[in-house]
């Protein structure tokens, strides 16, 4: 167990008094107990992430409440969507990959630039696949089932060109 050892008096404004009397966090149930996690949480912001799996649960604790706000409104309205929780799930996984970064690309190393940027495009990669699978079906497993249809066909027009530029011989 940590020595708490160093007092620290605060006064706060009303409004912020019952911001952190409403506020949950883990573990933390009086106000010295809440400031003390929002001391922790803020150090983990400032400190880069010491690996894949530290940026990936701080992703996922940054992610938590638009995920547990967008599970609880699906449970609340009886309805789901496999868009939007994929969507998050990427998104999630694309800031993993940006919060590993400072300590990866720390030494400027062209291997690890290349690390890098190949995981950032293997995300892009990935969603994109995703998105065009949910595409070519008329309807997504979605709250509005065309949309994703709908954005796709919009993009209709560069894939066209990016296929009729990819077919045409190159110039030697």
């Amino acid at each position: 167990m940590v020595a708490l050892n160093t007092p620290l008096s605060v006064r706060l404004s009303e409004e912020d008094a019952l911001f952190l009397a409403g506020l949950e966090l883990e573990g933390a149930i009086t106000a010295s107990d809440k400031v003390r996690g929002l001391i922790r949480q803020a150090r983990r912001r400032a400190e880069a992430p010491a690996g894949w799996e530290a940026a990936l649960a701080a992703a996922h604790d940054i992610a938590a409440p638009a995920l547990k706000a967008l599970r609880t409104a699906e449970l609340a309205s009886d309805r789901h969507s496999t868009v939007a929780l994929a969507l998050t799930s990427a998104v999630e996984e694309m800031l993993a990959v940006l919060l590993a970064a400072p300590a990866e690309l720390a030494s400027a190393d062209p291997q690890a630039l290349a690390r890098h940027e190949a995981r950032l495009v293997d995300c892009a990669a990935r969603l994109t696949e995703q998105m065009l699978r949910w595409g070519v079906t008329p309807s997504a497993p979605a709250y509005d089932p065309t949309i994703v249809s709908r954005r796709v066909a919009a993009l209709g027009e560069l894939t066209r060109l990016i296929t009729a530029t990819a077919d045409r011989p190159s110039a030697a």
